[in-house]
């Protein structure tokens, strides 16, 4: 299979113009519109709700690691492998926050408060709100995850400052996947991975793609 790194990434330049021109005002009329009062469930943490995965860029492990005095293992792992290389080695694009054998964050409390609630990552400061270029739209639109406190009333100044949000995680969601790509230049050829889940890390050695390049871990 054969990807083409520079259409990706002049599509990636696109979407970031019309990103930087997104009006934080009627971003924040929708959320308003929509509701949204965290409720303190801690459902969207949980792995009995589904799927609670949070990717995590290199800046977002740092600032937890430089914080909590932990090593970026004890953070994060490497996400599913996306592809397999002529060598053997299982190649995944970015990070994600570790769980628990059970599926749970193992950043939440007991009584469901948060350990990173200051240093939280981009999905979870957004959640359940993210911004998505869907069926071609010339410009992002918000979407909503299942949530309990979807639907509660929201005062303007929050919305908006859910909605500053919003439109800053979605640049540097870009910018995270531009560098990503620009760093992948001399892997355009690789054979997808069907179906990984059951296969497992073991006795592969795994190489993990972000905006500050490539880390290798072995097994």
């Amino acid at each position: 299979m054969r990807f083409n790194i520079l259409d990706a990434v002049s599509d990636l330049k696109v979407k970031k113009s019309i990103a930087d021109k997104l009006s934080i005002n009627e971003m924040a009329k929708q959320v308003v519109s929509i509701g949204f009062e965290c409720v303190r469930c801690g459902e969207c943490c949980r792995a009995r709700s589904g799927d609670n995965t949070v990717i995590l860029f290199p800046d977002e492990i740092q600032l937890i690691v430089d914080t909590h005095g932990m090593t970026p293992d004890e953070v994060c792992e490497p996400s599913i492998p996306q592809f397999i290389d002529d060598s053997g080695t299982l190649h995944c694009f970015e990070w994600v926050l570790n769980r628990h054998s059970n599926g749970d964050c193992i950043f939440i409390r007991v009584d469901n408060t948060c350990m990173l609630y200051q240093q939280r990552p981009w999905i979870c400061s957004t959640y359940p709100f993210f911004l998505a270029f869907t069926n071609g739209a010339i410009k992002p639109d918000i979407k909503v995850s299942e949530c309990r406190g979807v639907g509660r009333p929201i005062k303007k100044e929050d919305a908006i400052k859910l909605a500053e949000l919003l439109k800053g995680r979605l640049l540097a969601e870009i910018t995270e996947e531009t560098r990503l790509l620009e760093n992948l230049k001399g892997f355009e050829d690789w054979e997808p991975i069907r179906d990984y889940s059951s296969q497992g890390y073991q006795g592969y050695t795994i190489a993990v793609h972000d905006s500050s390049g490539m880390t290798y871990i072995t097994d």
